[in-house]
């Protein structure tokens, strides 16, 4: 797909062999695995170097760290030093969080997380965009916009152009059909229990993510004829 477009398995389950071995059967149609504190907490650091044997797919660590700059550091620090791609880090620390975070990257993946998914999240779109104009101040690479509000992930991508790499949770199990985030702007949708949860079912997890890989092939097809026509 043009520009690297696609889908990222949020591997948000405890059970370490079932995460392996899910994202070793999905490995093929996934452009990364988003691992948070659901498995990082359960199995620990170690964990990012084994998604990567088994799936040779850049690994993010969605610390959604929201700390002082000398804890953001430490904790930025050692997932890099595991084998993070990039981490996810919340827009609310402010610039010196951001910026310390984007220097400890050196040539990884800062991404800021700007809104939640669920209706009750406390991130009204003004304090979004202030976390978005900062992401962009401090170098940042890309920003978290839910699926589930296609609208303002139309309006944040007017806005970035194409500075910052757009992921977008909240696909299938929060409401937003597979495709619909990069319909609407996104680069990458992130999809978890659509995917795991058919393991978690005695199913066959590559199935789900087959479907979500068509779905964005499909939409970003339909984009560039239009682009081209």
């Amino acid at each position: 797909m043009t520009k690297d477009k696609g889908i990222i398995f949020a591997a948000d389950i405890q059970q370490e062999s079932m995460l392996l071995a899910i994202a070793q059967e999905t490995c093929a149609y996934i452009r990364g695995v988003k691992v948070g504190g659901v498995a990082l907490y359960e199995n620990g650091w170690g964990l990012i170097e084994k998604i990567k044997r088994v799936c040779p797919r850049p690994v993010y660590a969605d610390l959604k760290l929201m700390d002082i700059p000398y804890v953001a550091e430490k904790l930025a620090s050692r997932a890099f030093r595991h084998g993070a791609d990039g981490i996810m880090v919340c827009g609310a620390c402010g610039r010196d969080t951001l910026s310390v975070c984007r220097k400890c990257a050196g040539d990884k993946m800062v991404f800021v997380f700007t809104q939640f998914t669920h209706s009750s999240g406390l991130i009204t779109d003004r304090m979004a965009d202030t976390y978005v104009g900062v992401a962009l101040e401090t170098g940042c690479d890309g920003i978290q916009v839910p699926a589930n509000r296609p609208v303002r992930i139309g309006k944040v991508r007017e806005w970035v152009g194409d500075g910052l790499k757009i992921v977008s949770c909240g696909i299938g199990a929060q409401g937003a059909p597979m495709g619909s985030a990069i319909k609407a702007g996104a680069d990458y949708e992130i999809i978890g229990r659509a995917i795991y949860e058919r393991a978690l079912a005695g199913e066959s997890p590559r199935e789900a993510a087959v479907d979500a890989c068509h779905a964005a092939e499909l939409v970003d097809k339909a984009m560039n004829l239009l682009t081209l026509s």
